[in-house]
């Protein structure tokens, strides 16, 4: 069985300021919402702007699992060690962080991040309770 060569991601949208090549790696500007009863680390938005996220963490111990979860997202193909690390807002809702990894290009890491936010939204989506649509006839 042959294997053909991956597409290569779709280019960035224009303007974009989330997802920024560095040295050795991206940095990316997040808007984080953390709680401790959240259902699950997952992306919640992404756009040219930023990348809103939900940590299940309470808001102290949140960089953590945020950084965990953004390893195991952006992981792959030429990326095979990933750091993660809070460069900027180790304390705030808004950060900035930088994933140290050779070869991970900002457009594969936007389009990763788009998956995760659609495979998230499909996941809560099929978790949430039947919505009753109209009117109950009596």
């Amino acid at each position: 069985a042959s294997s053909s060569p991956a597409a290569p991601p779709p280019p960035l949208p224009a303007g974009c300021t989330s997802v920024k090549e560095v040295p050795q790696g991206l940095e990316l500007a997040l808007e984080c919402y953390c709680s401790a009863s959240a259902r699950q680390t997952r992306v919640k938005a992404v756009s040219a702007r930023s990348i809103g996220m939900e940590v299940k963490a309470k808001d102290s111990e949140a960089n953590k699992p945020l950084c965990e979860y953004l390893g195991e997202t952006l992981a792959g193909d030429g990326c095979a060690k990933l750091r993660c690390e809070v460069v900027r807002g180790e304390r705030a809702p808004v950060k900035v962080v930088r994933v140290l990894c050779d070869g991970l290009a900002a457009a594969a890491a936007y389009q990763r991040l788009s998956i995760a936010q659609l495979a998230a939204d499909r996941e809560a989506a099929a978790a949430a309770p039947p919505r009753s649509v109209g009117r109950p006839t009596f």
